[in-house]
């Protein structure tokens, strides 16, 4: 049996090695500058870092445990540590009672403040010093093929802080979706309105996204009522009679973002206003649109699915909206570290889901 193992190459052998050894050492090295100046373990930081970077610095106890890849026990135990320390609280969610929502104080924020730029030193002179341009770049690429690979949820990278182009949902300012704002490029991504030409590729983000697990749906079951109505309001050859009475109200009109690049979309951002006649799975009024967000895969990991969704909440700001509204399935958790990040909070439970809305 052994004479099927694909093994290893002299030069891949080197190359594995020297990558475990690097696992090895760079957590230790750098665990032991983060607890001799700031007296915090590698992981402590991890868990604070995270929740500064979090709306409202608050994430649920089983959300900052799976982004931290750490068991509900151990990271109970690390939250335990820093709470008598008073960096860090816990509370009953107010969204559900069931739950326990994490948040950084402001001592905690603090510190992490402070601790920051040591860490970064350290990080600087361990690897980013230690490339060139270059090699950080492949250094770049490399990371984000490998974290495909052990990290297919996208955990870590739904809660990486965007770069300092991307600005937050908080920070947003845009005005509206017409030609003052868009077409916006960043990095060589263009975002742009979602048009009428545009329905086919919502029809397959609308796949894309409820095929997040596995592939539960086919492009025939997209023509189901309960699914067809989150992309009708883009059909060109939708009914004038189809249509709500209300939609010459500006603030019904229903808005998507699309981003792409020279090879084409990268994703999609949308949300439509579905009636109390005819719900969407996380409806929750009439005048609250609900989203849809689907990135390709090639993108992820890049802060497409951030950059998206603040743009569309922005749109929706400038249109008068009151907030919108999602639907994320239980499982999906880099979903749902996302939304929560951009200060989406549970309001209700639908079968295997819960009902997320951001209040503008």
């Amino acid at each position: 049996m052994t004479d099927d193992v694909p093994w290893l190459s002299r030069e891949q052998l080197r190359a594995w090695m020297g990558f475990l050894a690097v696992m090895e050492l760079l957590p230790a090295a750098l665990d032991h500058q983060l607890q001799r100046d700031a007296d915090l373990t590698l992981f402590d930081y991890m868990v604070i870092a995270m929740l500064s970077e979090t709306e409202c610095r608050t994430l649920r106890m089983s959300v900052l445990a799976s982004a931290t890849n750490a068991s509900l026990p151990r990271l109970s135990h690390v939250v335990s540590r820093l709470e008598k320390r008073g960096l860090v609280s816990r509370c009953p969610s107010t969204e559900d009672r069931r739950a326990t929502d994490v948040r950084l104080t402001d001592a905690g924020f603090d510190h992490i403040v402070a601790a920051a730029p040591d860490h970064v030193r350290t990080a600087r002179r361990l690897v980013i010093d230690a490339l060139t341009d270059e090699q950080v770049a492949e250094l770049d690429g490399i990371s984000r093929v490998l974290l495909g690979r052990v990290d297919p949820e996208g955990r870590f990278a739904a809660v990486a802080k965007m770069p300092e182009d991307e600005p937050t949902i908080c920070e947003a300012r845009l005005t509206g979706t017409g030609d003052d704002s868009f077409p916006d490029v960043v990095d060589g991504t263009t975002y742009r309105p979602a048009t009428a030409d545009d329905l086919p590729l919502l029809r397959r983000a609308s796949l894309d996204a409820m095929n997040w697990s596995a592939g539960r749906f086919t492009d025939a079951d997209l023509d189901r009522p309960e699914f067809a109505h989150y992309f009708r309001a883009f059909d060109p050859d939708r009914p004038t009679d189809d249509r709500p009475a209300d939609r010459a109200d500006e603030r019904a009109a229903d808005i998507g973002v699309v981003a792409s690049d020279d090879d084409g979309p990268l994703g999609v951002a949308w949300a439509v206003h579905l009636p109390a006649s005819d719900p969407g799975y996380g409806f929750v009024a009439e005048d609250v649109p609900e989203l849809t967000l689907a990135v390709d895969a090639r993108a992820r990991g890049r802060g497409v699915g951030s950059a998206l969704l603040t743009r569309l909440v922005a749109a929706g700001r400038a249109a008068g909206w009151p907030g919108i509204s999602l639907s994320v399935e239980d499982g999906n958790t880099g979903a749902r570290i996302l939304y929560e990040r951009a200060g989406f909070r549970t309001v209700g439970r639908n079968g295997d889901s819960d009902t997320m809305q951001l209040v503008f």
